[in-house]
């Protein structure tokens, strides 16, 4: 993939929805289920809360974002992350909602409710300090992968039984599961550092960098919708890397002079992804294809997190207790002829 000279555009952008929450945002998840796209998992310092989300039809000036909360989680501590399982039904019975989460008191717990009774929590103790992100693997979900900064990744068991332990060289702040071949694992270190396991013999099969600059890589994610495609944010700049080529970065560009903190593949748009960084919370939406670049100059105190919808591209952020909702639309323009 070669990615063609940015063209940027800043946009002013206020919110095309709002979703009231209790208490300041802490991350957010969007279903990646389709039959269950509508979901939006927002964590707090002490709850989880699910909404349902209904848009308006697109291009329609006609109607509103209908928010309905399905259900409400008791957390005893912050909630870092948040992961869907892949095996949960809203439609089908037996009805099963279920999640886990990464939390600072150095748990993983996984919450599973039939939306009607006392709602089941497991918890998985092992890190050794706060957890930073926890993923779900997307084809069996039968296991579930979490980062800390103790310096570890840990693979656990539905039965609560750690699967594997790897010891990083920093901490921990992204892991990500390959969404098409089942058995490989992304696990991101706050050093710059982003390996692929093997989830079989644990043995890396790749090591990629951000390079020498020393910044903190703080978020990465592995592309749906292409599935060789990585990207992550360190420092200043965003990274691509399209593993069937080289362990070379593809494409490193600048994007938040005050640092990245999040980047995110779009669930829809094969040549889409986000990222978010300071000053000001800056957001940055990007076509890989056409290399327009996109600043959201937003109207929000602060964004938590940059999920993506899987239905539509939605930016989730956080406003006082108010969670704000932007809609981003691409539009592919032909090139004229020379």
């Amino acid at each position: 993939m070669k990615i063609p000279e940015r063209v940027e555009n800043g946009v002013d952008m206020d919110p095309d929805g709002q979703v009231a929450v209790e208490g300041a945002v802490r991350t957010v998840a969007f279903c990646p289920c389709k039959w269950n796209s509508s979901l939006l998992a927002v964590g707090s310092s002490d709850r989880v809360t699910v909404f349902s989300l209904n848009f308006p039809d697109e291009g329609s000036d006609q109607g509103e974002l209908a928010v309905e909360v399905v259900r409400r989680f008791a957390h005893k501590e912050p909630v870092c992350s948040i992961a869907w399982s892949p095996n949960m039904s809203l439609v089908l019975s037996p009805v099963c909602m279920r999640f886990a989460t990464a939390s600072s008191d150095g748990k993983v717990r996984v919450f599973c409710s039939n939306l009607q009774e006392k709602d089941d929590i497991s918890v998985l103790d092992g890190h050794r300090g706060p957890v930073n992100a926890v993923a779900w693997e997307p084809h069996s979900g039968e296991v579930v992968a979490s980062v800390g900064d103790d310096n570890t990744c840990r693979v656990w068991g539905l039965d609560g039984e750690q699967r594997a332990r790897l010891v990083l060289r920093s901490p921990g702040t992204a892991v990500a599961w390959h969404p098409d071949e089942a058995g490989k694992l992304l696990v991101a270190e706050k050093r710059g550092c982003l390996r692929l396991y093997n989830a079989l013999s644990w043995q890396p099969l790749m090591s990629l960098d951000t390079g020498p600059q020393g910044a903190p890589l703080l978020s990465a994610d592995w592309s749906v919708c292409n599935s060789l495609l990585l990207g992550a944010v360190a420092g200043p700049s965003w990274f691509l890397w399209e593993t069937a080529r080289s362990s070379r970065p593809l494409e490193q560009k600048a994007a938040h002079p005050g640092g990245g903190t999040d980047f995110r593949f779009s669930h829809v748009h094969e040549a889409l992804c986000a990222t978010r960084g300071f000053p000001s919370n800056q957001v940055r939406v990007l076509n890989l294809r056409t290399a327009q670049d996109l600043l959201l100059r937003v109207h929000v105190r602060e964004l938590k997190r940059l999920p993506l919808g899987l239905e539509r591209d939605t930016a989730v952020g956080d406003l006082r207790g108010q969670q704000p909702l932007f809609q981003v639309t691409v539009r592919q323009r032909r090139r004229r002829s020379a």
